[in-house]
Formats: structure tokens, sequence, C-alpha cells
């Protein structure tokens, strides 16, 4: 049931449907919807709810892929809850290294450096060792810029935020552009209201 949400919105953008279509096809409200897949709220679903909707999106013919979807999810979570790549740029951009630089010190190609910058991939200890080595700091000195309380803020929440964007499907980040959008908007207004 826990992956219940998550199958939903892939059988929905599979079939390249909004959430507002989506409400209107299966009879049920967009922030239900939205509550069922983000897995947040006190909306419930039952198992027989569950296949109803799946019925009504056409999604009986992708039943065999629903564990892998929840697999693959499960680890872009992982991926994207981890801030490793941008502890690193971070690192790399203190040193002003460019990428080129960068790939020449740690023996990678400066695609796959910029890869693990952007959360696209995930790095092993040994890599991040190697890297910490090649930019002329401790492996243990990554520690305290990724989860010393104080430390890890020197990281700017700008490359934090670009690995989330990475992991997120394009609707999601229009939703994000907006969300954000909106803050500068009621910013202004404050602004204006207050002089």
């Amino acid at each position: 049931m826990e992956n219940y949400g998550l199958i939903i919105r892939h059988l929905r953008l599979l079939a390249g449907l909004s959430v507002q279509l989506t409400a209107e096809k299966i009879g049920r409200s967009k922030g239900w919807i939205s509550e069922i897949e983000n897995n947040t709220g006190n909306c419930k679903l039952t198992e027989s709810e569950f296949n109803r909707i799946v019925g009504a999106l056409e999604g009986t013919k992708h039943r065999s892929m629903f564990k892998t979807w929840a697999a693959t999810y499960k680890n872009r979570d992982r991926t994207a809850k981890t801030y490793d790549g941008a502890v690193l740029r971070f690192i790399r951009l203190k040193k002003g290294y460019n990428l080129a630089t960068a790939s020449k010190l740690v023996g990678l190609s400066i695609s796959y450096i910029s890869k693990i910058e952007t959360g696209a991939k995930p790095v092993t200890l040994e890599m991040r060792n190697q890297i910490m080595t090649g930019y002329g700091y401790s492996p243990s000195s990554f520690k305290n810029l990724s989860t010393d309380p104080v430390r890890s803020k020197a990281v700017p929440c700008k490359l934090k935020l670009e690995i989330l964007l990475h992991a997120l499907q394009p609707e999601q980040i229009e939703s994000v552009f907006h969300y954000a959008q909106s803050l500068i908007t009621a910013d202004t207004l404050s602004s204006v209201q207050n002089i």
C-alpha cells in the first residue's frame, strides 16, 4: 500500500495526464490525488480503490512493472537525498578548479565528475576519497562538510537544490518554479506594502 501513490503517479505520467485530467477521469479531487501520490495528508487508498484507478488509467497491462517502478523510485529517492555531489562541487569551486583541471587531478572524466556533482551518478567511498585527495584535502574533511551541523552550512543550498532538480520530473520542476516565483512575488508585494 505504501507504493500505491507512486504507481498511480507513474501511470498518470505514462498516460500523459495532468492531475486535473486524472481527477476528472477517476472521480476524485486534485487535492486527493496529490496527497495519495505524495503520501501526505490524511487521504487513504484501499486496495480495491487502487485497482479501480489502475483500470481507469489503463494500467493493468503494466502490472508486471509495479515492483520495478517502486524499487527504482526508492533508489532515486536515496540518490536525491544525497548531497555528496554538492559537497564535492563546493570543494572544487573553493579550490578554483574548473572541470578540466579537476579531471586531471583526480583521474576521472569531466563528464563523470559533472554527473557526480549533479547527483546523476552516485559516488562510492573510494571515488569520493580519490577526489578529496586529488583536491588536496584529507578524506575526513568530507564528513565535516556533509554532516557537521555548523560546517555543512558552508555548502550553498543552490548546489543542493541543483541535485534535487535533477531528480525531479519536468512537471515537478515546473511546480517548483511556480512556487519559487510565488515566493518572490509575495516578497515583492510585502516590500511594496511596507513602504
